[in-house]
């Protein structure tokens, strides 16, 4: 928990502004498309302006992700707190950011259609299941959040060649993961939801293995040596 409260602490602000920002300049260069200030037919023609809103969230994640261990790691192995403990508080952290985020991109549908409704505006939305897209969207949210945390603690781990082997093994991961929300095997749409979302929590699984993995003999630097 100390782990936890220290990166909230540290990373809670980063947060609220990245949504404001985000949030602002998405639906804004949005609205601008749909009254014509931008001409392009088919962005306005699309149905759902925030369906594509999750892209940017991803990035974002990925990157405080790079910066867990880097920035991080030596601060509280140095200070006392074990390997172990380290790793079960950033993955607390993570799983409430990204639970944080997941929600803020849910909640923005209804936003939207309500928007769209009491504007009058001519536009058919085609919005997702809300609950299958939270879930969907929670785990590859805490998908690429542990991916980015891979490239940071296989840079801090290893020398810099094997580190960008990490790095291309994370991004890998993170393929998988936009692959498989896309994923159709079967006929029906519930078996083929929980088989992504199964296919998603091992994913999600193997990252926090190989994540553990390299920080539980990891040595303490008091800076990044390539």
């Amino acid at each position: 928990m100390n782990v936890a409260l220290h990166l909230w602490s540290a990373y809670k602000h980063v947060l609220l502004w990245y949504w404001i920002i985000f949030t602002g300049i998405y639906v804004t260069i949005n609205e601008l498309f749909m009254r014509c200030v931008i001409p392009n037919d088919e962005v306005r023609e699309s149905g759902s302006i925030w369906a594509g809103a999750s892209i940017s969230p991803r990035i974002f994640l990925l990157v405080l992700g790079i910066l867990l261990t880097v920035g991080s790691f030596s601060s509280f192995v140095s200070n006392g707190l074990t390997r172990r403990s380290f790793v079960k508080g950033s993955l607390l952290f993570m799983a409430v950011m990204s639970l944080i985020c997941a929600a803020i991109n849910l909640i923005g549908f209804p936003v939207e259609r309500y928007i769209v409704d009491m504007s009058g505006a001519a536009r058919t939305l085609d919005h997702p299941d809300l609950a299958v897209e939270g879930l969907t969207t929670l785990l590859v949210f805490f998908g690429y959040f542990c991916g980015g945390w891979l490239i940071g603690s296989g840079f801090y781990r290893f020398h810099w060649v094997k580190g960008l082997l990490v790095c291309w093994l994370s991004v890998a991961f993170m393929l998988a993961l936009d692959y498989i929300t896309g994923l159709e095997l079967l006929a029906s749409g519930a078996a083929n939801t929980a088989i992504n979302l199964i296919l998603l929590l091992v994913l999600c699984a193997a990252l926090i293995w190989l994540n553990h993995s390299f920080l539980r003999k990891a040595a303490v630097k008091r800076k990044m040596t390539m």
